[in-house]
């Protein structure tokens, strides 16, 4: 978790709906129900010292827009889609999201009292309660200074060998503090599976979820399925499953353009006796561009141990691709297999990169999860330090 965003995880058309069941190793589409716009208005008082409030659509994200604040009061007007969910905020820390109805809402964004619609109240009632624990956190995370953050961030990512006694001390207050907002999360989704407030939270959450909550939260029966917010969750659970699906099994052969445009298949790769590792990265990707480091220190550690290491890039511009390749000197084979219908990203459940897939001697599929010190980890399992 990127620690500057700390305090954000501490706090008339209607499209057919689709069909949420394919077939293994098919691509399953999302379309959402867009519901007709509506014209909404919100008044609520802060005491923000700010002239404005900001409004936007927050899942998914939207155009920002901003009222005057008028001796504590405002009133956001605007026209979505029913049912948008919205963010309004006062530049004071003072951020609630709501849902566009037609029945009025008044808000104090301090207070969190509410009038307006059952479900409105509902909502903020959820977010209340996360405040509640934020109040507690925030202050904490704060008081820490920017090497103690990175020190608690890395102990949770990587794992961080000379700990010592105040940052174990550290650790396990955030742990506590995450736990208790992870909770509260799952409680808000549980407690409203009747409506569709939990398309927001999946929106925000969905990778914070285990498999087991995903399942439990993935319905395709439920209010809020097809939620224009739920694409991202769905897509992220599509990939879960199909990484489950080819895990075990022989991977998935596709064709990738090599730099001097020659086209090359998987297959030359896999089934000859060697581990196989696939990077999925992209140009555009700063996650990625991070990652070289360790992937460079990867490849010179097992490329003449049996490992043979593919960069994929999903790059739509070539050329882009290219000049990824010519200013990061990747020393491994490098190709690239542009997001589209049967591409390897869409082959092997791929939704976010960087993602690393690692492959048997045998050209089965081991594992689609490998990613930093697990990766080593790996890697020296299967090679030996």
């Amino acid at each position: 978790m990127n620690k500057k965003t700390i305090s954000t995880c501490l706090r008339g058309l209607v499209i057919p709906v689709l069909a949420l069941v394919a077939m293994a190793g098919q691509a399953q589409t999302f379309t959402p129900i867009v519901e007709d716009s509506i014209d909404f208005v919100i008044t609520g008082t802060t005491t923000s010292s700010h002239d404005s409030v900001a409004m936007f659509p927050c899942a998914p994200h939207g155009k920002t827009m901003k009222f005057p604040i008028v001796d504590g009061k405002f009133k956001v007007t605007g026209r979505q889609p029913l049912h948008t969910f919205i963010q309004i905020g006062d530049y004071a820390e003072n951020d609630l999201r709501f849902i566009v109805e037609e029945t009025p809402i008044n808000i104090n964004l301090v207070t969190g009292e509410v009038s307006g619609s059952d479900l409105q109240q509902r909502f903020i009632r959820c977010q209340m309660r996360e405040r509640d624990i934020d109040r507690v956190a925030e202050p904490w995370w704060y008081s820490l200074s920017d090497e103690e953050k990175d020190r608690i961030i890395i102990m949770r990512e990587e794992g961080l060998p000379d700990a010592s006694a105040k940052d174990s001390t550290n650790y396990l207050k955030y742990e506590d503090f995450m736990g208790d907002r992870d909770a509260l999360v799952r409680q808000n989704i549980r407690e409203n599976k009747d409506n569709i407030i939990p398309a927001y939270y999946l929106f925000v959450h969905h990778s914070e979820l285990n498999y087991e909550q995903r399942r439990e939260f993935m319905r395709e029966d439920a209010p809020y399925a097809h939620h224009p917010a739920m694409e991202r969750p769905w897509k992220k659970y599509w990939g879960i499953l199909q990484q489950m699906n080819i895990t075990g099994k022989p991977a998935p052969d596709f064709e990738a353009e090599a730099p001097d445009g020659a086209m090359h298949r998987l297959s030359e790769y896999t089934g000859h006796g060697q581990y196989v590792l696939i990077d999925f990265w992209a140009s555009w990707c700063g996650p990625c561009i991070g990652s070289f480091p360790l992937m460079k220190e990867i490849y010179a550690t097992y490329k003449g141990r049996g490992l043979v290491f593919l960069g994929v890039s999903c790059d739509k511009d070539r050329g882009a691709w290219l000049k990824a390749l010519e200013k990061h000197q990747l020393p491994w084979t490098a190709l690239l297999s542009p997001a589209r219908k049967g591409d390897a990203c869409e082959l092997y459940g791929i939704t976010g990169i960087p993602a690393v897939i690692l492959i048997a001697p045998d050209g089965k599929v081991v594992s689609t999860d490998l990613e930093g010190e697990k990766l080593k980890a790996k890697l020296a399992d299967i090679f030996g330090q």
